[in-house]
């Protein structure tokens, strides 16, 4: 963080200063009084289990110069709002001013926005100090902890942003202003806090009202909802498999090394190899290659950059070699959408043994979800595999459609992860066997992953 004092940061969120100079220099900004440093900002929130105020004179004691609070405890230096979480994303939304010359790069959608992320952070970091950012660090607080890390250093900054509801990614464009937006696609993924799948697609369409004066858009027109939004954009890059798309998907296969792309641009042609399993990868690499090229980078450059990618972030569609046995850790998170493509993955992948699919619960998805489970069993049923064990009680649906679709040789529905390794072991077979395990984050099933690399890893 540079440039910020207590006084101007007291000024941007409306607050009051107690017990502390104005002029005083403010170096970071954190949320976990962990990680407080010499010349931070600790910033008290309210959790549903704990509550930052708590941890106000640790975090002081740790060499905080001030908390931001809603209390006013004795004799603390402070900066007093009503409300510390949007004061985090107001103090974000004036620190981004400081930077006029910066381009930020959006990236929102139902599924693919963290690979996309990542793979165009691989390419423009060719161009200059790149700001990414962490992990999946997309809501109201990581979009603003990741604006205040920016420095003078940074040239471009990506940006991923979630949403659980309308108005939200308003929100997070106001505190980032992109010049560029990117929409991966309109999927399920949350959609339980909205009518149906239009209006989801129109809350993520709100990154596009806010991009910064000639900025561009960057959106998926295999997607019925984007290529309609796309033919009203001037200054708009489309990709995907369609004919018109301006990065064109022109083939894309998996294998257990990962995945092989052909993209088109013009009358270009460009191989992709990445070492990142599912077909829907070249659709992700597809919108990071046309950010770039929307960025000034050129098309071939773009993919060349892309030529060895591995996603940073584990558990998704990460294939171990356990024992005898191959497993795809997919267990980060899930939706409909998400869940059908690693299912691909695990009909097309070779296997010596049988391929078995646990799946757990996919959360927060309201009405649609028995109808949604309901298909995935479907789906699994008619994709060849030869055993199936759902986790949740939402997935109980799953072996629902999977029976009346049949073919599928044994299932088994279960209430916890913990009882997963003790039914599916009897199952396996000597020569070995190729498991799929996905669900959404709620369920935990990373503890089953752990637990067969404990007993087969021996």
């Amino acid at each position: 963080m540079e440039g910020m004092t207590l006084g101007k940061i007291s000024t941007a969120v409306g607050g009051r200063l107690l017990n502390a100079p104005r002029n005083r220099k403010v170096t970071g900004v954190v949320i976990d009084s962990r990680q407080v440093k010499p010349g931070c900002l600790f910033v008290a929130l309210k959790g549903n289990k704990r509550d930052g105020h708590e941890y106000l004179e640790a975090a002081i004691a740790a060499g905080a110069v001030a908390g931001l609070s809603q209390q006013t405890p004795e004799k603390q230096p402070l900066v007093v709002v009503k409300n510390t979480r949007a004061a985090l994303g107001d103090l974000a939304a004036a620190y981004r001013q400081l930077f006029s010359n910066l381009r930020v790069a959006a990236i929102t959608g139902s599924s693919g926005k963290t690979t996309t992320k990542e793979m165009l952070g691989v390419i423009l970091a060719r161009r200059g100090k790149v700001l990414e950012s962490e992990g999946n660090y997309n809501n109201d607080l990581g979009v603003p902890l990741t604006v205040l890390r920016l420095t003078a250093k940074h040239q471009l900054a990506v940006v991923e942003m979630g949403m659980n509801a309308p108005g939200e990614i308003r929100r997070l464009a106001h505190i980032a202003r992109p010049w560029m937006g990117i929409i991966t696609n309109i999927g399920d993924a949350h959609i339980g806090a909205f009518r149906n799948r239009r209006a989801l697609a129109n809350a993520k369409l709100e990154l596009l009202s806010r991009l910064e004066p000639g900025g561009m858009s960057v959106l998926n027109a295999d997607d019925p909802y984007l290529a309609k939004a796309a033919s009203g954009l001037q200054r708009v890059l489309t990709f995907g498999m369609v004919p018109h798309a301006d990065v064109r998907v022109l083939e894309a296969g998996v294998h257990l090394a990962g995945t092989h792309a052909v993209l088109g641009h013009a009358s270009q042609r460009e191989e992709i190899r990445l070492k990142a399993l599912g077909v829907h990868q070249a659709w992700n690499a597809a919108a990071a290659v046309a950010g770039a090229v929307a960025l000034g980078i050129s098309f071939k450059a773009a993919c060349d950059a892309l030529t060895g990618f591995r996603p940073k972030t584990s558990m998704r569609l990460e294939l171990l070699r356990i024992g005898q046995h191959r497993l795809i850790n997919d267990a980060y998170n899930s939706n409909p959408q998400s869940a059908s493509a690693a299912l691909e993955l695990l009909a097309e992948l070779p296997s010596p043994g049988k391929k078995y699919f646990v799946v757990g619960s996919m959360l927060e998805l309201g009405v649609r979800s028995p109808e949604a489970h309901r298909e995935l069993g479907h789906q699994a049923a008619i994709s060849g595999i030869d055993g199936l064990i759902t986790v949740g009680s939402e997935a109980r649906s799953v072996a629902v459609g999977a029976r009346r679709a049949g073919g599928i040789r044994w299932m088994a529905k279960l209430d916890s992860v913990m009882e997963v390794m003790k039914t599916l072991q009897p199952q396996l077979s000597v020569q070995g066997d190729l498991i799929l395990v996905k669900g959404s984050r709620g369920i935990g099933l990373e503890a089953f992953v752990e637990e067969f690399k404990r007993v087969y890893n021996r």
